[in-house]
Protein backbone atom coordinates (compact mmCIF):
# COMPACT_ATOMS: atom_id res chain seq x y z
CA UNK A 1 0.00 0.00 0.00
CA UNK A 2 1.61 3.25 -1.13
CA UNK A 3 1.75 6.31 1.19
CA UNK A 4 -0.64 8.18 -0.18
CA UNK A 5 -3.41 5.09 -0.11
CA UNK A 6 -2.46 4.39 3.20
CA UNK A 7 -2.86 8.85 4.33
CA UNK A 8 -6.54 7.80 2.47
CA UNK A 9 -7.27 5.04 4.51
CA UNK A 10 -6.44 6.63 7.85
CA UNK A 11 -8.43 9.73 6.85
CA UNK A 12 -11.37 7.95 5.88
CA UNK A 13 -11.11 5.56 9.46
CA UNK A 14 -10.70 8.86 11.58
CA UNK A 15 -13.97 10.52 9.97
CA UNK A 16 -15.73 7.75 10.18
CA UNK A 17 -14.39 6.72 13.66
CA UNK A 18 -17.42 8.60 15.64
CA UNK A 19 -20.35 7.44 13.68
CA UNK A 20 -18.49 4.04 14.50
CA UNK A 21 -18.37 5.02 18.14
CA UNK A 22 -21.80 6.63 17.98
CA UNK A 23 -23.01 3.23 16.72
CA UNK A 24 -21.71 1.22 19.17
CA UNK A 25 -22.88 3.44 21.84
CA UNK A 26 -26.24 2.77 20.73
CA UNK A 27 -26.27 -0.62 20.09
CA UNK A 28 -24.43 -1.16 24.04
CA UNK A 29 -27.30 0.85 25.36
CA UNK A 30 -30.29 -0.90 23.85
CA UNK A 31 -28.71 -4.22 24.68
CA UNK A 32 -28.77 -2.76 28.48
CA UNK A 33 -32.35 -1.94 27.91
CA UNK A 34 -31.37 1.83 29.04
CA UNK A 35 -34.67 3.68 29.50
CA UNK A 36 -36.64 0.72 27.98
CA UNK A 37 -39.56 1.19 30.12
CA UNK A 38 -40.51 4.78 28.44
CA UNK A 39 -39.33 3.17 24.68
CA UNK A 40 -41.13 0.71 24.64
CA UNK A 41 -44.33 1.85 22.21
CA UNK A 42 -46.49 -1.37 23.64
CA UNK A 43 -47.35 -3.06 26.79
CA UNK A 44 -48.10 -6.49 27.52
CA UNK A 45 -51.28 -6.42 30.16
CA UNK A 46 -49.91 -8.19 33.37
CA UNK A 47 -51.58 -11.25 34.38
CA UNK A 48 -53.48 -11.04 30.93
CA UNK A 49 -51.70 -13.19 28.07
CA UNK A 50 -52.32 -12.63 24.78
CA UNK A 51 -53.64 -8.59 25.20
CA UNK A 52 -51.36 -5.43 25.04
CA UNK A 53 -51.64 -1.81 25.45
CA UNK A 54 -50.41 1.34 24.95
CA UNK A 55 -47.36 1.55 27.30
CA UNK A 56 -48.51 4.55 29.68
CA UNK A 57 -44.67 5.86 29.82
CA UNK A 58 -44.46 6.25 26.34
CA UNK A 59 -46.05 9.80 26.06
CA UNK A 60 -43.16 11.21 28.32
CA UNK A 61 -41.07 11.52 25.47
CA UNK A 62 -43.16 14.24 24.48
CA UNK A 63 -43.00 16.55 27.84
CA UNK A 64 -40.32 16.61 30.82
CA UNK A 65 -42.49 18.54 33.36
CA UNK A 66 -46.01 16.13 33.49
CA UNK A 67 -46.79 12.89 32.17
CA UNK A 68 -50.33 13.04 29.80
CA UNK A 69 -52.41 10.06 30.53
CA UNK A 70 -53.59 7.41 28.53
CA UNK A 71 -56.93 5.85 28.51
CA UNK A 72 -56.50 1.97 30.01
CA UNK A 73 -57.87 0.43 26.39
CA UNK A 74 -56.49 -2.82 26.26
CA UNK A 75 -56.15 -4.73 22.67
CA UNK A 76 -55.29 -8.28 21.48
CA UNK A 77 -52.10 -9.31 20.29
CA UNK A 78 -53.36 -11.10 17.81
CA UNK A 79 -56.36 -9.86 15.90
CA UNK A 80 -58.78 -12.25 14.72
CA UNK A 81 -61.34 -12.56 11.73
CA UNK A 82 -63.81 -11.29 14.55
CA UNK A 83 -61.64 -8.20 15.66
CA UNK A 84 -63.12 -4.75 14.29
CA UNK A 85 -60.20 -2.20 15.75
CA UNK A 86 -60.73 1.59 15.68
CA UNK A 87 -57.69 3.71 16.93
CA UNK A 88 -58.09 7.38 18.05
CA UNK A 89 -55.56 10.07 17.68
CA UNK A 90 -56.50 13.38 19.43
CA UNK A 91 -55.27 15.81 22.46
CA UNK A 92 -57.31 16.41 25.84
CA UNK A 93 -60.89 15.99 23.77
CA UNK A 94 -60.33 13.09 22.03
CA UNK A 95 -58.77 11.72 26.28
CA UNK A 96 -62.27 13.26 27.48
CA UNK A 97 -60.97 16.02 29.98
CA UNK A 98 -62.18 16.89 32.46
CA UNK A 99 -63.77 13.53 32.92
CA UNK A 100 -62.15 10.05 32.88
CA UNK A 101 -61.44 8.46 29.60
CA UNK A 102 -64.56 6.47 29.61
CA UNK A 103 -66.36 9.14 29.15
CA UNK A 104 -64.93 11.02 26.46
CA UNK A 105 -66.67 10.12 22.73
CA UNK A 106 -64.15 7.41 22.10
CA UNK A 107 -66.17 5.34 24.72
CA UNK A 108 -69.17 7.14 23.25
CA UNK A 109 -68.33 5.39 19.97
CA UNK A 110 -67.39 2.18 20.91
CA UNK A 111 -70.74 1.48 22.94
CA UNK A 112 -72.86 1.93 20.07
CA UNK A 113 -70.23 -0.08 17.75
CA UNK A 114 -71.12 -3.00 20.37
CA UNK A 115 -74.41 -2.74 19.17
CA UNK A 116 -74.08 -2.43 15.99
CA UNK A 117 -71.76 -5.20 15.52
CA UNK A 118 -72.98 -7.66 18.41
CA UNK A 119 -70.65 -10.49 18.76
CA UNK A 120 -67.53 -8.95 17.14
CA UNK A 121 -64.48 -8.53 19.09
CA UNK A 122 -64.41 -4.41 19.58
CA UNK A 123 -61.82 -2.72 20.28
CA UNK A 124 -61.42 1.30 20.38
CA UNK A 125 -58.13 2.01 21.16
CA UNK A 126 -57.77 5.60 22.29
CA UNK A 127 -54.84 6.82 22.56
CA UNK A 128 -55.92 11.26 22.88
CA UNK A 129 -53.87 12.80 25.46
CA UNK A 130 -53.15 16.19 26.98
CA UNK A 131 -51.05 18.80 25.57
CA UNK A 132 -50.15 17.10 22.22
CA UNK A 133 -50.51 17.88 18.91
CA UNK A 134 -49.74 17.13 15.46
CA UNK A 135 -46.32 16.22 16.01
CA UNK A 136 -47.44 13.67 18.60
CA UNK A 137 -49.68 12.59 16.25
CA UNK A 138 -47.08 12.25 13.18
CA UNK A 139 -44.65 10.17 15.55
CA UNK A 140 -47.66 7.87 17.02
CA UNK A 141 -48.87 7.20 13.12
CA UNK A 142 -45.89 4.38 12.43
CA UNK A 143 -47.23 2.62 15.98
CA UNK A 144 -50.61 2.67 15.08
CA UNK A 145 -49.93 0.98 11.45
CA UNK A 146 -48.57 -1.93 13.57
CA UNK A 147 -51.37 -2.95 15.06
CA UNK A 148 -53.27 -2.57 11.78
CA UNK A 149 -56.23 -1.09 12.35
CA UNK A 150 -59.91 -0.80 10.87
CA UNK A 151 -60.20 2.80 10.80
CA UNK A 152 -58.65 5.44 12.49
CA UNK A 153 -60.24 8.88 13.87
CA UNK A 154 -58.87 11.75 14.15
CA UNK A 155 -60.16 14.62 16.30
CA UNK A 156 -56.93 17.21 16.98
CA UNK A 157 -56.14 20.75 16.08
CA UNK A 158 -56.51 22.86 19.18
CA UNK A 159 -52.96 22.50 20.36
CA UNK A 160 -50.82 23.85 17.47
CA UNK A 161 -50.01 26.66 18.93
CA UNK A 162 -48.93 25.90 22.66
CA UNK A 163 -49.20 22.05 23.14
CA UNK A 164 -45.46 19.85 22.89
CA UNK A 165 -43.67 21.44 20.14
CA UNK A 166 -45.92 24.19 19.23
CA UNK A 167 -45.00 27.17 17.37
CA UNK A 168 -45.78 29.39 20.14
CA UNK A 169 -43.67 27.28 22.79
CA UNK A 170 -41.02 26.32 20.74
CA UNK A 171 -37.75 28.45 21.96
CA UNK A 172 -37.78 32.00 20.07
CA UNK A 173 -34.21 31.09 18.86
CA UNK A 174 -35.36 28.06 17.50
CA UNK A 175 -36.28 27.41 13.97
CA UNK A 176 -40.07 27.35 12.68
CA UNK A 177 -39.85 24.37 10.07
CA UNK A 178 -41.78 21.65 10.51
CA UNK A 179 -38.28 19.91 9.67
CA UNK A 180 -37.33 20.81 13.16
CA UNK A 181 -39.80 19.80 15.16
CA UNK A 182 -39.98 16.51 13.25
CA UNK A 183 -35.65 16.19 13.74
CA UNK A 184 -36.16 16.46 17.82
CA UNK A 185 -38.65 13.56 17.87
CA UNK A 186 -36.68 11.20 15.11
CA UNK A 187 -33.47 11.71 17.37
CA UNK A 188 -35.52 10.94 20.39
CA UNK A 189 -36.03 7.49 19.30
CA UNK A 190 -32.18 7.47 19.58
CA UNK A 191 -31.36 5.47 23.09
CA UNK A 192 -28.08 7.21 23.23
CA UNK A 193 -29.81 10.82 22.56
CA UNK A 194 -32.41 9.58 26.10
CA UNK A 195 -28.95 8.80 27.90
CA UNK A 196 -27.08 12.26 27.08
CA UNK A 197 -30.17 14.07 27.64
CA UNK A 198 -30.27 12.40 31.40
CA UNK A 199 -27.03 13.51 31.86
CA UNK A 200 -26.96 16.83 31.00
CA UNK A 201 -30.71 17.91 31.98
CA UNK A 202 -31.93 14.85 34.49
CA UNK A 203 -34.25 12.49 34.43
CA UNK A 204 -37.83 13.57 33.41
CA UNK A 205 -39.78 14.86 36.53
CA UNK A 206 -43.89 13.46 36.30
CA UNK A 207 -44.72 14.13 39.96
CA UNK A 208 -47.59 16.23 39.37
CA UNK A 209 -50.85 14.78 38.24
CA UNK A 210 -51.73 15.55 34.31
CA UNK A 211 -54.69 17.95 34.54
CA UNK A 212 -52.72 20.12 37.16
CA UNK A 213 -50.13 20.37 34.61
CA UNK A 214 -52.10 21.04 31.97
CA UNK A 215 -53.61 24.32 34.24
CA UNK A 216 -49.98 25.01 35.24
CA UNK A 217 -49.00 24.70 31.72
CA UNK A 218 -51.39 27.09 30.29
CA UNK A 219 -50.99 29.67 33.45
CA UNK A 220 -47.38 29.50 32.39
CA UNK A 221 -47.36 29.48 28.83
CA UNK A 222 -49.97 32.66 28.14
CA UNK A 223 -48.50 35.12 29.90
CA UNK A 224 -46.08 36.29 26.88
CA UNK A 225 -47.55 34.20 24.32
CA UNK A 226 -50.19 36.50 22.36
CA UNK A 227 -50.36 35.50 18.60
CA UNK A 228 -51.41 37.60 16.07
CA UNK A 229 -53.55 36.48 13.15
CA UNK A 230 -51.24 35.95 10.59
CA UNK A 231 -48.14 36.77 12.15
CA UNK A 232 -44.73 34.23 11.93
CA UNK A 233 -45.87 32.34 14.32
CA UNK A 234 -49.47 32.05 13.73
CA UNK A 235 -48.27 30.88 10.16
CA UNK A 236 -45.95 28.39 11.38
CA UNK A 237 -48.99 26.66 13.98
CA UNK A 238 -50.71 26.22 10.69
CA UNK A 239 -48.67 25.09 8.72
CA UNK A 240 -47.23 22.59 10.72
CA UNK A 241 -50.64 21.28 11.56
CA UNK A 242 -51.32 20.59 7.85
CA UNK A 243 -47.90 19.02 6.76
CA UNK A 244 -47.80 16.58 9.89
CA UNK A 245 -51.38 16.06 9.35
CA UNK A 246 -51.08 15.26 5.25
CA UNK A 247 -48.37 12.78 5.98
CA UNK A 248 -50.54 11.39 8.43
CA UNK A 249 -53.05 10.87 6.10
CA UNK A 250 -51.24 9.69 3.45
CA UNK A 251 -49.43 7.18 5.76
CA UNK A 252 -52.65 5.72 6.71
CA UNK A 253 -54.48 5.76 3.04
CA UNK A 254 -51.07 4.05 2.01
CA UNK A 255 -52.04 1.14 4.12
CA UNK A 256 -55.76 0.80 2.81
CA UNK A 257 -56.95 2.41 6.34
CA UNK A 258 -59.85 4.38 6.39
CA UNK A 259 -59.62 8.02 8.52
CA UNK A 260 -62.34 9.89 9.92
CA UNK A 261 -61.63 13.21 10.52
CA UNK A 262 -63.58 15.60 12.76
CA UNK A 263 -63.70 18.72 12.39
CA UNK A 264 -62.92 21.05 15.70
CA UNK A 265 -65.83 22.66 17.83
CA UNK A 266 -65.21 25.11 21.14
CA UNK A 267 -67.57 27.82 23.32
CA UNK A 268 -68.39 30.45 21.00
CA UNK A 269 -71.13 31.80 23.13
CA UNK A 270 -69.81 31.75 26.37
CA UNK A 271 -66.33 31.88 26.30
CA UNK A 272 -65.12 35.86 26.33
CA UNK A 273 -61.53 36.25 24.18
CA UNK A 274 -59.10 34.87 26.70
CA UNK A 275 -56.31 37.86 25.55
CA UNK A 276 -57.27 42.12 25.66
CA UNK A 277 -56.82 42.00 22.01
CA UNK A 278 -59.49 44.86 21.07
CA UNK A 279 -60.88 43.29 17.81
CA UNK A 280 -61.49 39.96 19.33
CA UNK A 281 -63.31 42.00 22.34
CA UNK A 282 -65.75 44.05 19.60
CA UNK A 283 -66.57 41.07 17.61
CA UNK A 284 -67.65 39.36 21.46
CA UNK A 285 -69.50 42.45 22.60
CA UNK A 286 -71.42 42.82 19.37
CA UNK A 287 -71.86 39.20 18.94
CA UNK A 288 -73.56 39.34 22.39
CA UNK A 289 -76.03 42.28 21.20
CA UNK A 290 -76.79 40.15 17.72
CA UNK A 291 -77.84 37.51 19.64
CA UNK A 292 -80.25 39.14 22.24
CA UNK A 293 -81.44 40.92 18.94
CA UNK A 294 -82.86 37.48 17.78
CA UNK A 295 -80.21 37.35 14.94
CA UNK A 296 -78.59 34.31 15.66
CA UNK A 297 -76.65 34.10 11.82
CA UNK A 298 -75.14 37.43 12.60
CA UNK A 299 -74.37 36.45 16.08
CA UNK A 300 -72.57 33.07 15.33
CA UNK A 301 -70.33 35.22 12.60
CA UNK A 302 -68.83 37.21 15.08
CA UNK A 303 -69.13 34.78 18.13
CA UNK A 304 -66.38 33.42 15.41
CA UNK A 305 -64.43 35.93 14.55
CA UNK A 306 -64.09 37.22 18.10
CA UNK A 307 -62.52 34.05 19.02
CA UNK A 308 -60.02 34.04 15.39
CA UNK A 309 -59.03 37.33 16.75
CA UNK A 310 -58.38 36.31 19.96
CA UNK A 311 -54.25 36.37 20.22
CA UNK A 312 -54.48 33.99 23.08
CA UNK A 313 -55.03 30.43 21.25
CA UNK A 314 -55.70 28.09 23.08
CA UNK A 315 -59.23 27.63 20.44
CA UNK A 316 -58.54 26.92 16.81
CA UNK A 317 -58.79 29.35 14.75
CA UNK A 318 -61.29 28.76 11.57
CA UNK A 319 -58.53 27.94 8.93
CA UNK A 320 -57.38 24.64 11.17
CA UNK A 321 -60.81 23.41 10.15
CA UNK A 322 -60.17 24.75 6.79
CA UNK A 323 -57.28 22.34 6.57
CA UNK A 324 -58.96 19.55 7.96
CA UNK A 325 -62.36 19.85 5.32
CA UNK A 326 -59.09 20.10 2.57
CA UNK A 327 -57.22 16.94 4.13
CA UNK A 328 -61.03 15.29 3.93
CA UNK A 329 -61.28 16.03 -0.18
CA UNK A 330 -58.69 12.86 -0.02
CA UNK A 331 -59.91 9.63 -1.19
CA UNK A 332 -60.28 7.44 1.96
CA UNK A 333 -60.80 10.41 4.22
CA UNK A 334 -64.53 11.25 5.65
CA UNK A 335 -65.28 14.08 7.34
CA UNK A 336 -67.17 14.36 10.31
CA UNK A 337 -68.51 17.84 10.54
CA UNK A 338 -68.53 18.44 14.51
CA UNK A 339 -69.45 22.06 13.46
CA UNK A 340 -72.34 21.11 12.28
CA UNK A 341 -73.46 18.59 14.90
CA UNK A 342 -73.01 21.16 17.95
CA UNK A 343 -74.54 23.99 16.29
CA UNK A 344 -77.86 21.56 15.18
CA UNK A 345 -78.00 20.59 19.13
CA UNK A 346 -77.22 24.11 20.66
CA UNK A 347 -80.08 25.39 18.26
CA UNK A 348 -81.54 28.27 18.30
CA UNK A 349 -78.82 29.54 20.50
CA UNK A 350 -74.95 29.20 19.57
CA UNK A 351 -72.63 26.40 21.29
CA UNK A 352 -71.41 27.86 24.49
CA UNK A 353 -71.46 25.99 28.40
CA UNK A 354 -75.04 24.22 26.78
CA UNK A 355 -72.23 21.63 25.25
CA UNK A 356 -69.30 22.79 26.70
CA UNK A 357 -67.34 22.66 30.46
CA UNK A 358 -64.86 25.38 29.65
CA UNK A 359 -63.68 26.99 26.58
CA UNK A 360 -63.14 23.62 24.29
CA UNK A 361 -63.37 20.47 26.06
CA UNK A 362 -67.33 19.06 25.94
CA UNK A 363 -69.79 18.01 28.36
CA UNK A 364 -70.60 14.57 28.90
CA UNK A 365 -73.50 15.18 26.94
CA UNK A 366 -71.54 16.61 24.20
CA UNK A 367 -69.08 14.10 23.81
CA UNK A 368 -71.75 11.83 23.36
CA UNK A 369 -72.80 13.66 20.80
CA UNK A 370 -69.69 13.49 19.42
CA UNK A 371 -69.38 9.50 19.74
CA UNK A 372 -72.81 9.41 17.91
CA UNK A 373 -71.82 11.33 14.82
CA UNK A 374 -68.32 9.55 14.27
CA UNK A 375 -70.80 6.25 14.75
CA UNK A 376 -72.34 7.40 12.09
CA UNK A 377 -69.84 7.92 9.68
CA UNK A 378 -68.45 4.67 10.43
CA UNK A 379 -71.39 3.05 10.01
CA UNK A 380 -71.93 4.55 6.67
CA UNK A 381 -68.55 4.68 5.18
CA UNK A 382 -67.08 0.91 6.87
CA UNK A 383 -69.66 -1.16 8.56
CA UNK A 384 -72.94 -0.88 6.49
CA UNK A 385 -74.77 -3.05 9.14
CA UNK A 386 -78.40 -3.84 9.77
CA UNK A 387 -78.00 -6.71 12.21
CA UNK A 388 -77.84 -4.30 15.28
CA UNK A 389 -79.03 -4.03 18.92
CA UNK A 390 -81.70 -1.15 19.67
CA UNK A 391 -80.01 0.20 22.62
CA UNK A 392 -81.06 4.13 23.32
CA UNK A 393 -77.85 5.55 24.34
CA UNK A 394 -79.04 9.32 24.59
CA UNK A 395 -79.45 9.49 28.33
CA UNK A 396 -76.50 12.51 29.29
CA UNK A 397 -76.80 12.19 32.80
CA UNK A 398 -75.89 8.41 33.15
CA UNK A 399 -71.92 9.86 34.08
CA UNK A 400 -71.13 8.40 37.80
CA UNK A 401 -71.06 10.82 40.60
CA UNK A 402 -67.79 10.73 41.67
CA UNK A 403 -66.38 11.12 38.32
CA UNK A 404 -68.69 14.23 37.80
CA UNK A 405 -67.23 15.62 41.36
CA UNK A 406 -63.90 14.91 39.90
CA UNK A 407 -64.55 16.82 36.65
CA UNK A 408 -65.90 19.87 38.79
CA UNK A 409 -63.29 20.01 40.36
CA UNK A 410 -60.95 20.20 37.29
CA UNK A 411 -63.32 22.71 35.69
CA UNK A 412 -63.10 25.12 38.73
CA UNK A 413 -59.73 24.76 39.11
CA UNK A 414 -58.72 25.85 35.53
CA UNK A 415 -61.79 28.98 35.37
CA UNK A 416 -60.31 30.41 38.56
CA UNK A 417 -57.17 30.55 37.18
CA UNK A 418 -55.09 32.53 34.32
CA UNK A 419 -56.18 33.27 31.32
CA UNK A 420 -59.68 32.89 32.40
CA UNK A 421 -59.45 34.55 35.75
CA UNK A 422 -57.07 37.55 34.71
CA UNK A 423 -56.61 39.15 38.29
CA UNK A 424 -55.67 36.15 39.79
CA UNK A 425 -52.83 36.46 42.24
CA UNK A 426 -50.47 33.42 41.26
CA UNK A 427 -49.38 33.08 45.35
CA UNK A 428 -52.99 32.55 46.27
CA UNK A 429 -53.84 30.20 43.76
CA UNK A 430 -52.80 27.13 45.76
CA UNK A 431 -54.89 28.38 48.95
CA UNK A 432 -58.06 29.08 46.96
CA UNK A 433 -57.86 25.74 45.27
CA UNK A 434 -57.38 23.80 49.11
CA UNK A 435 -60.57 25.94 50.26
CA UNK A 436 -62.72 24.66 47.27
CA UNK A 437 -61.73 21.24 48.45
CA UNK A 438 -62.65 21.53 52.08
CA UNK A 439 -65.69 23.06 50.88
CA UNK A 440 -66.53 20.29 48.70
CA UNK A 441 -65.20 17.68 51.57
CA UNK A 442 -67.45 18.95 54.25
CA UNK A 443 -70.69 19.07 51.50
CA UNK A 444 -72.11 15.91 52.94
CA UNK A 445 -72.49 13.77 49.50
CA UNK A 446 -70.50 10.97 48.83
CA UNK A 447 -69.03 11.86 45.20
CA UNK A 448 -67.22 14.38 47.05
CA UNK A 449 -65.84 13.15 49.51
CA UNK A 450 -64.49 10.65 47.30
CA UNK A 451 -63.15 13.21 44.84
CA UNK A 452 -61.44 15.06 47.59
CA UNK A 453 -59.76 11.83 48.48
CA UNK A 454 -58.78 10.96 44.91
CA UNK A 455 -56.57 14.87 44.61
CA UNK A 456 -55.76 15.04 47.77
CA UNK A 457 -54.49 11.30 48.83
CA UNK A 458 -53.20 8.21 47.31
CA UNK A 459 -56.58 6.74 46.75
CA UNK A 460 -56.54 6.19 43.11
CA UNK A 461 -59.81 6.84 41.01
CA UNK A 462 -60.37 2.30 41.00
CA UNK A 463 -60.42 2.37 44.32
CA UNK A 464 -62.96 5.19 44.97
CA UNK A 465 -65.31 4.33 42.13
CA UNK A 466 -65.36 0.46 44.68
CA UNK A 467 -65.85 2.22 47.72
CA UNK A 468 -68.74 4.22 46.01
CA UNK A 469 -69.84 0.79 44.78
CA UNK A 470 -69.75 -0.75 48.04
CA UNK A 471 -71.23 2.08 50.10
CA UNK A 472 -74.80 2.98 47.33
CA UNK A 473 -75.17 -0.83 48.04
CA UNK A 474 -75.20 -0.37 51.79
CA UNK A 475 -77.28 2.62 51.56
CA UNK A 476 -79.91 0.77 49.08
CA UNK A 477 -79.22 3.61 46.79
CA UNK A 478 -79.25 1.13 43.39
CA UNK A 479 -78.82 3.84 40.46
CA UNK A 480 -75.85 5.51 42.30
CA UNK A 481 -74.09 1.80 42.42
CA UNK A 482 -74.86 0.78 38.69
CA UNK A 483 -73.40 4.06 37.72
CA UNK A 484 -70.32 3.74 39.29
CA UNK A 485 -69.98 -0.11 38.61
CA UNK A 486 -70.18 1.25 34.57
CA UNK A 487 -67.03 3.34 34.90
CA UNK A 488 -65.43 1.05 37.83
CA UNK A 489 -65.58 -2.04 34.31
CA UNK A 490 -63.68 0.10 32.57
CA UNK A 491 -60.90 -0.28 34.99
CA UNK A 492 -61.20 -4.33 35.74
CA UNK A 493 -61.88 -5.34 31.69
CA UNK A 494 -60.71 -8.79 32.64
CA UNK A 495 -62.85 -9.19 35.54
CA UNK A 496 -65.39 -11.46 34.92
CA UNK A 497 -66.72 -11.62 38.42
CA UNK A 498 -67.09 -8.23 38.80
CA UNK A 499 -69.17 -7.90 35.52
CA UNK A 500 -71.55 -10.52 36.56
CA UNK A 501 -71.90 -8.24 40.18
CA UNK A 502 -72.79 -5.65 38.30
CA UNK A 503 -75.75 -7.04 35.91
CA UNK A 504 -77.58 -9.16 38.39
CA UNK A 505 -77.54 -6.54 41.11
CA UNK A 506 -80.75 -5.34 39.60
CA UNK A 507 -81.27 -7.26 36.67
CA UNK A 508 -84.59 -8.69 39.11
CA UNK A 509 -86.31 -5.06 38.63
CA UNK A 510 -87.46 -3.54 35.30
CA UNK A 511 -86.68 -0.62 36.76
CA UNK A 512 -83.18 -0.97 36.00
CA UNK A 513 -82.95 -2.26 32.59
CA UNK A 514 -81.87 1.03 30.76
CA UNK A 515 -78.73 0.48 32.97
CA UNK A 516 -78.14 -2.71 33.02
CA UNK A 517 -78.88 -3.10 29.37
CA UNK A 518 -76.09 -1.52 28.84
CA UNK A 519 -73.67 -3.20 31.58
CA UNK A 520 -74.88 -6.62 30.07
CA UNK A 521 -73.43 -5.11 26.63
CA UNK A 522 -70.10 -3.82 28.07
CA UNK A 523 -69.59 -7.42 29.73
CA UNK A 524 -71.05 -9.55 26.92
CA UNK A 525 -68.59 -7.99 24.33
CA UNK A 526 -65.84 -8.64 26.84
CA UNK A 527 -66.29 -12.04 27.58
CA UNK A 528 -67.35 -15.56 26.29
CA UNK A 529 -70.00 -16.02 28.52
CA UNK A 530 -73.42 -16.30 27.67
CA UNK A 531 -74.58 -14.90 30.72
CA UNK A 532 -74.34 -11.74 29.83
CA UNK A 533 -75.98 -12.00 27.05
CA UNK A 534 -79.00 -14.07 28.02
CA UNK A 535 -79.10 -10.84 30.52
CA UNK A 536 -79.23 -8.48 27.85
CA UNK A 537 -81.82 -10.45 25.94
CA UNK A 538 -83.95 -9.80 29.26
CA UNK A 539 -83.62 -6.38 29.61
CA UNK A 540 -84.36 -6.18 25.91
CA UNK A 541 -87.77 -8.14 26.49
CA UNK A 542 -88.94 -5.96 28.98
CA UNK A 543 -87.99 -2.78 26.85
CA UNK A 544 -90.59 -3.76 24.60
CA UNK A 545 -87.93 -4.74 21.79
CA UNK A 546 -88.09 -8.59 21.02
CA UNK A 547 -86.21 -8.18 18.02
CA UNK A 548 -83.43 -6.83 19.62
CA UNK A 549 -83.90 -9.06 22.36
CA UNK A 550 -84.00 -12.03 19.42
CA UNK A 551 -80.13 -10.79 18.00
CA UNK A 552 -78.88 -10.50 21.46
CA UNK A 553 -79.69 -14.71 21.85
CA UNK A 554 -78.32 -15.23 18.40
CA UNK A 555 -75.16 -14.54 20.50
CA UNK A 556 -76.00 -16.47 23.79
CA UNK A 557 -76.63 -19.93 21.11
CA UNK A 558 -73.09 -19.31 19.51
CA UNK A 559 -71.79 -19.67 22.85
CA UNK A 560 -74.11 -22.38 24.61
CA UNK A 561 -76.50 -24.03 22.07
CA UNK A 562 -77.94 -25.98 24.39
CA UNK A 563 -78.95 -23.07 27.02
CA UNK A 564 -82.45 -23.48 29.51
CA UNK A 565 -82.24 -20.08 30.12
CA UNK A 566 -81.36 -19.03 26.36
CA UNK A 567 -84.42 -21.41 25.01
CA UNK A 568 -86.85 -19.97 27.35
CA UNK A 569 -85.94 -16.06 26.58
CA UNK A 570 -85.72 -17.25 22.78
CA UNK A 571 -89.42 -18.28 22.94
CA UNK A 572 -90.47 -15.31 25.16
CA UNK A 573 -89.13 -13.15 21.66
CA UNK A 574 -90.53 -15.63 19.18
CA UNK A 575 -94.11 -15.48 20.81
CA UNK A 576 -94.10 -11.60 21.09
CA UNK A 577 -93.01 -11.39 16.94
CA UNK A 578 -95.60 -13.27 16.84
CA UNK A 579 -93.94 -16.78 15.63
CA UNK A 580 -95.88 -18.56 17.50
CA UNK A 581 -94.48 -22.29 15.83
CA UNK A 582 -90.88 -20.99 16.86
CA UNK A 583 -91.90 -19.90 20.19
CA UNK A 584 -93.63 -23.42 20.95
CA UNK A 585 -90.72 -25.19 19.37
CA UNK A 586 -88.31 -23.91 21.51
CA UNK A 587 -90.34 -23.83 24.92
CA UNK A 588 -91.25 -27.46 24.04
CA UNK A 589 -87.03 -28.14 24.27
CA UNK A 590 -86.59 -25.73 27.09
CA UNK A 591 -89.34 -28.10 29.01
CA UNK A 592 -87.56 -31.49 28.22
CA UNK A 593 -84.42 -29.91 29.46
CA UNK A 594 -86.08 -29.36 32.45
CA UNK A 595 -87.77 -33.03 33.25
Amino acid sequence: MNEQLKKITFSALLFLLPFVLIVLTESVLRAANFAGERRAPFKKVENEPGWTGFNPEYPGRYFRGFLPALGFTPFREEPSTRTFRVVVLGGSSAAGFPYQWYHGFPTALEKRLMATMPGRHLEVINLGMTAVNSYTLWDLTRHVLAIQPNAVVVYAGHNEFYGALGAGTTPGFAPKGVWFGRLQLLLKRSVLYLALEQLIIGPPDYGLDPAANERTLMARVVQNAGIEQGDRIYRAGLRQFERNMRDVVDQLRGNDIPVFMGTLVSNLADQPPLSEAPGATAAYQAAGRALADGDTLRARTLFVEARDLDTIRFRAPSAVNDIIRSLADMPGVTLVDMERVFDRAAAPAIPGYNLFTDHLHPTANGYDLMGEAFHRALQREVLRANDTLSIAWQRPFEIDPVSQSQASILIDRLLSDYPFNKNVDPDETGAAYAEQLRIRRSSGRLADSLAVQIMMSPLSTQEALYEAVRISRERADTLAALRHFGSLLHWQPFNKALMRDAVDLALGSPAWDPHVEKLALHSASRTDDPHFWNALAVTQLRLKRPASALRALVEAERLEPASGVMLYNRARARLALGDTLGAQQDFNAYRQQRQ
